[in-house]
């Protein structure tokens, strides 16, 4: 305890990580409570809608909310935060204008499951909302904070979807708890924010101009970056239906739930904290290769042995988590556990890219992914392969790509520290 109290990056991130296991675990509960309430093809539809609405959730801000954290000015950042809510309501409206729009444009996507479809810029500018202010959080190092929020979400989550499955409620009571869950806790979350807003003047027309363009590289690579990057576990969904019965999408829904426990669990919180300090090295010119090194190679090694047991014992565990019949989930499971383990290691640095000016390069990788899904989907879709088959390209591809984007951080802290020794004359 005493080496995690010396080294902030490593108390940060566990103080955070420890916070979150309360929140998972809680998660983790309601899965199996939840596949035992609703059907395969219930978990589908929700999968997909919510697949939608994680398209646009992170670039709800125009991702100007990573600029809370890097602002020199507490001023500044609070300005930041204005602009950044407001940019999430416009975001979500536009959302709702495309998707009233192409209700009434024949079969298509966005009537596939009827008027539920409308609950997508809901979710949107709600969860929109909680990543900017978790930013706003991680600006202060309110790490407690961010932690003990994220336990009340999830709380508040299970409780409307498990009730929603008890009544019998269906897609509508699922789409409600996350819809709904960012806004419990949302009060304490702003309490400081909302207290520095009666002391200062509102957002002006000039003030928003100044800002966008601080923001311009986000905007214009980081923005699309991501918005591919999330389009591009969304083609999966959409091409799993496609090609596959709906009930084949539910019992992947089940599996990704479960794979993507860790992510949020670890790479979610130790992103922040690493965005945060890689951050601060660059601005005050210090060394940034050992804190890349170090993190990566701890996260690896949970990363091998964690997925490496995962796929030793997934059908299995599947069954026990999921219930009678999800055997199957296992068997999905295991074709993924390889993009999964190198995926934990890549995003918990989310946002490099960023910090040195590159927004550039992330846009490139992230356009691949979607590349290599169509390419994938085209191949299945003549050859007419099984669900695995499209599951391990799918693996192998993504893997190999979340693997370049890797090594493309470390080059870009190798040229940084690099620079440093070459301007200190050594």
């Amino acid at each position: 305890m005493s080496i995690l109290r010396q080294n902030k990056v490593f108390h940060n991130i566990f103080l955070m990580s420890a916070t979150t296991v309360v929140a998972q675990s809680i998660n983790i509960i309601a899965q199996p409570i939840l596949t035992r309430l609703i059907s395969a093809e219930t978990l589908g539809i929700y999968t997909f809608l919510v697949s939608l609405a994680n398209m646009a959730i992170p670039v709800a801000s125009l991702k100007l909310d990573m600029l809370i954290v890097s602002e020199d000015s507490d001023d500044e950042a609070q300005y930041v935060t204005d602009l950044s809510i407001v940019i999430a309501l416009g975001v979500s409206i536009i959302y709702f204008l495309v998707i009233f729009c192409a209700y009434f444009i024949g079969p298509n996507i966005f009537n596939k499951y009827g008027p539920i479809i409308f609950m997508v810029p809901v979710m949107v500018f709600t969860n929109g909302v909680r990543y900017l202010l978790v930013s706003y959080n991680n600006r202060y190092c309110q790490y407690k904070l961010i932690g003990v929020i994220g336990i009340v979400r999830e709380v508040s989550r299970a409780v409307i979807q498990v009730i929603s499955g008890l009544f019998q409620w269906g897609i509508i009571g699922q789409i409600l708890g996350y819809a709904c869950a960012p806004v419990f806790g949302i009060f304490r979350q702003t309490k400081d924010y909302r207290g520095k807003l009666k002391k200062r003047s509102f957002l002006s027309p000039k003030k928003m101009k100044e800002i966008l363009g601080k923001g311009k590289n986000q905007i214009l690579y980081l923005v699309p970056a991501q918005f591919l990057n999330n389009f591009s576990s969304a083609l999966v969904i959409i091409f799993i239906t496609s090609l596959y019965a709906s009930e084949t999408l539910g019992y992947y829904s089940a599996g990704v739930r479960l794979l993507e426990i860790p992510l949020i669990f670890i790479a979610a919180n130790v992103s922040k904290v690493c965005y945060r300090q890689i951050s601060e090295d660059v601005s005050l010119r210090k060394p940034t290769i050992k804190t890349l090194l170090k993190i990566s190679a701890g996260l690896l090694g949970i990363s091998l042995v964690g997925f490496g047991i995962l796929y030793i014992i997934a059908p299995i565990f599947a069954r026990f988590i999921f219930g009678p019949g999800y055997e199957v989930v296992g068997e999905y499971i295991r074709c993924l556990c390889l993009m999964y383990a190198i995926r934990l290691v890549v995003t918990s640095f989310a946002g490099l890219f960023t910090i040195f000016g590159k927004q550039k390069i992330e846009f490139y990788m992230v356009l691949f992914l979607v590349i290599a899904a169509i390419g994938i989907y085209l191949c299945c879709k003549f050859f007419k392969f099984p669900v695995t088959t499209f599951l391990w390209s799918i693996s192998v591809a993504y893997s190999f790509l979340y693997s370049f984007i890797w090594f493309g951080y470390f080059l870009l802290c190798k040229r940084h520290d690099n620079s440093l020794i070459v301007n200190s004359g050594i």
